[in-house]
């Protein structure tokens, strides 16, 4: 208290002394000195009125305070409240989104299982398919290999009856004293020996052609000698239909290395479909030519020609198109099944093209090995 007195003290000592200097220089303004010296009683009781003063002051800053932190705590207390209520809010709608992706997954689960329990049973069954198919497959190869070893024999045994018949009329026409009925038995019968023959020869192309790796015979020869050769076996059966053979193509001065017999064969099959599918004066033309290391033989006919539904089976053994031989002419439906077995053993491929009424086309493509006589005698 003692210090606020002094304080107090000397600040009245310092404002009179302003007065009185205000009052020398503005004397006109200020008629009467600016402040009166109280008495030290006067001092103490205003002393006494501010500390007063002081205390209700401080009372009511103390109240004003505690009011302010208790709203200041009711307002974060209700805002926690609040975040409280939107945050369990949060957690229940989260809970119940957990609670159905937890049942969604159970539920993909259980399908995952089911799934699986099918899958091993599926597995199980195609465990014992396939042990059943390879029991089955090597069961087959095993008839398979007693089917071509039987069909060898069978082969040879029938060739060699139909080779004694074949001796024996040509013992018979060495006997000059033949009538007409038999000179025509012994045609029949030849023509027969020749159809057994030949059934006998398709076969075993047919069961050689399944073989994965056949067994070649790699010769070097001459085209041109070679369709020389080949043409003398059509000549007489052409003449008999009365149609014509046009062979054309740069060929005349190549050599090849391929195999011959299989080579002679494709061709063979090709000349016998285009005669027996031909009417009797019809044309075939046959056109050779060495295409970078392939050999091109085309073979066209006049014929009836082969339908797209035919098409799409025509390389199928025993299968017969549509078309039908025109002059009577036996079919046993291998020829071209034959054509395209033995052209793939050489490597290449067979392509036809035909139009119903205007005929068809074989196109053949054999990779051999392709030299001209001067590169011969280089080698």
């Amino acid at each position: 208290m003692s210090a606020i007195l002094e304080t107090y003290e000397s600040f009245l000592s310092i404002s009179m002394q302003i007065g009185l200097k205000t009052y020398s220089i503005g004397r006109v303004v200020l008629q009467e000195p600016v402040l009166e010296i109280p008495e030290r009683q006067a001092v103490t009781e205003y002393a006494m009125s501010i500390e007063n003063t002081y205390d209700w002051l401080f009372t009511l800053l103390a109240l004003f305070t505690c009011i302010g932190a208790y709203l200041i705590f009711k307002f974060f207390a209700r805002r926690i409240k609040i975040q409280r209520s939107v945050l369990q809010r949060k957690v229940e709608m989260r809970t119940s989104e957990i609670s159905k992706q937890k049942e969604e997954l159970q539920k993909q689960s259980e399908e995952l299982k089911n799934a699986y329990e099918e899958i091993q049973m599926k597995n199980m069954a195609i465990e014992e398919a396939f042990e059943h198919l390879s029991n089955s497959y090597a069961k087959l190869s095993d008839l398979n290999r007693e089917k071509d070893g039987m069909m060898s024999i069978v082969a040879h045994d029938l060739r060699t009856p139909l080779n004694n018949i074949e001796g024996l009329i040509h013992l018979l026409t060495l006997d000059g004293n033949l009538n007409d009925d038999q000179k025509e038995y012994i045609t029949t019968i030849r023509a027969v020996v020749k159809r057994g023959n030949e059934m006998i020869r398709d076969l075993l192309d047919i069961n050689q052609a399944k073989k994965v790796k056949p067994e070649l015979k790699i010769t070097e020869f001459s085209i041109d000698q070679f369709i020389k050769s080949w043409k003398i076996n059509f000549d007489k059966p052409l003449s008999n239909k009365e149609q014509k053979l046009h062979i054309s193509g740069n060929y005349e001065s190549i050599l090849v290395k391929t195999d011959m017999g299989i080579l002679s064969r494709i061709m063979d099959n090709l000349m016998s479909n285009a005669m027996k599918f031909s009417e009797k004066g019809k044309n075939i033309y046959l056109d050779i030519n060495p295409i970078n290391d392939n050999l091109q033989i085309i073979l066209r006919d006049e014929g009836p020609g082969i339908s797209e539904a035919d098409q799409l089976k025509m390389f199928k053994p025993f299968v017969r198109l549509s078309a039908r031989p025109t002059d009577g002419e036996h079919s046993n439906g291998l020829g071209l099944s034959i054509i395209k077995s033995l052209s793939q053993q050489l490597g290449g491929n067979v392509e036809v093209q035909s139009t119903l009424g205007e005929g068809t086309a074989f196109q053949i493509l054999i990779p051999v090995l392709i030299n001209t006589p001067a590169e011969k005698v280089l080698d």
